[in-house]
């Protein structure tokens, strides 16, 4: 099998080479897959951008303190050596947002609903998820796909920045 199975009708993305082989190295035994997509790299760069806010503010206003304090000869300038220490860490969110942007995509396949990223596959049984929800992005159809799941101990599961996320929600309700 060099493909796997794709329902007519869904819009889908073409994966690339090295996501397609990781799917088909996912995937069990007849099992078929009836959607694929990738997040859209505009909106997690908006994303991105969106949480690089905090990170400058917080980090610019430390190293306003540092040059105020080491102008004058103080002391004081030490004392921003952990608020950096808390700072700089911030930068990790958006950081993590344009990895993201290289390394996530999903599908959806007659038995589950898969989210590959770059360190985990995260795998729901199609017959776990007890509510899907559309929360629309930027213009068009766009937008997360978030599913509610029946084990109180998985986190939230969503499909971010999908193009046409009313038609994955609605194959998502047709269990």
């Amino acid at each position: 099998m060099l493909a796997p199975y794709r329902a007519p009708g869904f819009a889908r993305a073409e994966l690339p080479t090295h996501f397609a082989a990781e799917l088909l190295a996912e995937l069990e035994p007849g099992e078929r897959v009836f959607w694929t997509g990738v997040p859209e790299p505009a909106a997690l760069a908006r994303r991105a951008l969106g949480e690089l806010v905090m990170p400058l503010v917080f980090n610019g206003f430390v190293l306003a303190l540092v040059a105020l304090c080491s102008r004058d000869g103080g002391s004081l300038a030490l004392g921003a050596v952990p608020l950096l220490a808390l700072g700089l860490p911030l930068f990790q969110a958006p950081l993590g947002a344009w990895q993201a942007m290289r390394t996530t995509f999903y599908a959806v396949t007659d038995r589950r609903a898969l989210v590959f990223d770059a360190e985990a596959i995260l795998s729901v049984a199609r017959d776990d998820i007890v509510a899907v929800r559309v929360a629309p992005r930027g213009r068009g159809s766009a937008g997360d796909v978030a599913f509610v799941v029946r084990s109180p101990n998985r986190p939230g599961v969503a499909f971010l920045s999908v193009p046409d996320a009313p038609s994955v929600a609605r194959l998502l309700r047709a269990a």
